[in-house]
């Protein structure tokens, strides 16, 4: 009886400890993946109609703030910094910006920090929109706050209430984003070429997605030690730290959304231009 009771309660902690990693990491990847999908396809293109200028068209603002995003990161869990590329001519293999940088492999701080330098772009880039937002467009920022600090803030993803009011938050930041006041506003039109500029930047490259990877089973340790530590000093551990996690979701799900909604925007930008070198390409063919 108390080995299966031992094990029943060790498979309980893994599964709430796996629970807490995907509900924490789940959304980032999504969107990463979602955004790097929209980036390849615009960059194709931009590099078809203009080549490589069309690409820094945007990459002098997005490519300094991912690789400011992946550095800060580093810094933040003790990593070393060996080398930093803000924007440089594309390299062979398309790189035109790069962090490189060391870590102690025997700290679990250090190699579980590897998962969020890898995913830093996508802090860096929400809250460079974020910030953008505060300057350029203060009542829609008032408003995004006043969403992410109310109490039922909290997205869970087996919840449909926590979708519903996702959202309803997201049609409400865009609706008051794009409202017919800030059309006419230019501080408005200056935030949109900001924030397409950032949000073409923000997908991951192979390297980022390898360096995350190489975290996750540390993150994954930690929510193993936390949820054990509920078990035996705080039942409540567990639930706080599913409510902060939640509290984080909602907040960056709403900055992952305008950022896919400005990517989406670029991808129809290209497209047109696109469609209209290759018009003339065919013109000066006849």
């Amino acid at each position: 009886m108390f080995i299966s009771g031992f094990i029943a309660l060790a498979l309980s902690i893994l599964w709430e400890s796996l629970v807490a990693f995907i509900s924490l990491t789940g959304g980032l990847v999504c969107g990463g993946f979602i955004l790097g999908y929209l980036e390849r396809w615009s960059n194709t293109l931009m590099i078809h109609s203009l080549g490589m200028k069309g690409i820094y068209m945007t990459a002098w603002l997005g490519t300094p703030i991912h690789e400011i995003s992946h550095a800060a990161l580093c810094l933040l869990f003790g990593h070393k910094v060996t080398a930093v590329r803000l924007l440089q001519p594309a390299s062979p293999d398309g790189t035109i910006g790069y962090v490189h940088h060391a870590y102690n492999p025997d700290s679990l701080y250090q190699r579980m920090g590897n998962l969020f330098i890898g995913l830093a772009p996508l802090f860096g880039g929400g809250l460079a929109i974020l910030l953008f937002i505060r300057v350029l467009v203060p009542d829609s920022f008032e408003q995004i706050f006043r969403l992410i600090t109310m109490d039922h803030s909290v997205f869970l993803v087996a919840e449909k209430e926590s979708w519903l009011r996702l959202g309803q938050a997201v049609l409400a930041v865009i609706r008051g984003l794009f409202s017919m006041e800030h059309l006419t506003n230019p501080g408005f039109w200056i935030f949109v070429i900001l924030a397409l500029c950032i949000a073409s930047h923000m997908s991951l490259s192979r390297e980022d997605i390898r360096g995350a990877a190489g975290g996750a089973g540390a993150l994954l340790l930690l929510f193993v030690v936390a949820n054990t530590l509920s078990v035996i000093l705080d039942p409540l551990l567990h639930d706080r730290m599913m409510d902060g996690i939640g509290r984080f979701n909602f907040c960056y799900l709403i900055l992952m959304s305008l950022a896919v909604l400005f990517s989406f925007v670029k991808c129809f930008i290209s497209l047109c231009i696109y469609r209209i070198s290759s018009g003339k390409q065919r013109e000066g063919i006849l």
